[in-house]
């Protein structure tokens, strides 16, 4: 017998304006077991969406059951480090410097945990493909579980889905779920 399907819609196609109160329909009213959770940076992708803070106000309008049925918030990460330009000084004039600050997604499972995630699933190369010092996949997971989460790991559409075969054929912990496709969400204006 197959697995029960988790219907788990984005909350992107949500009035925003009355957030809170519609991902608790969804949940409550409309069917969905989970609430997928779009959390983008503006630099990872080139939109913005929301924040910790966010899914805590949405966390106290959404309690997750027990048996983790009902109200699991999966927080897909695409969030990277940051790229800043430095202006040219006379010694670089011809040079565009860029400065890499460590914003990774490390840096954010605390937070997003104390907000109610319940699955943080980040990027392969937000974690792996980076000039700065990074955490690799393996040690982030752990960190995620370490903060009582589950573990996800999602990879763009032009990135080979081998790059994921050492992370789940190597030592240490392992990633609860694997997405191999990212797909652009979609806002409600967009579907209609």
């Amino acid at each position: 017998m197959a697995p029960k399907a988790i219907i788990a819609p984005s909350i992107l196609a949500s009035d925003f304006g009355k957030l809170a109160h519609e991902c608790s329909r969804i949940v409550k009213e409309e069917g969905a077991d989970w609430l997928h959770i779009d959390i983008m940076d503006g630099h990872f992708v080139p939109n913005i969406t929301i924040g910790a803070p966010v899914v805590t106000c949405i966390r106290g309008a959404v309690e997750r059951a027990e048996d983790w049925s009902k109200g699991v918030f999966d927080c897909h990460m695409m969030v990277a480090e940051v790229r800043l330009s430095t202006p040219p000084t006379p010694q670089r004039c011809r040079q565009k410097v860029l400065i890499r600050l460590g914003v990774k997604p490390q840096k954010w499972v605390q937070d997003f945990k104390k907000a109610g995630c319940d699955l943080y699933c980040f990027h392969y190369e937000a974690a792996e493909v980076s000039q700065a010092p990074h955490t690799p996949s393996t040690e982030l997971i752990k960190q995620i579980h370490a903060a009582g989460m589950k573990a996800g790991v999602a990879i763009k559409p032009d990135t080979p889905v081998d790059v994921l075969y050492p992370i789940l054929d190597g030592e240490g912990e392992k990633p609860d779920v694997c997405f191999p496709q990212d797909f652009p969400a979609w806002s409600r204006a967009d579907a209609e």
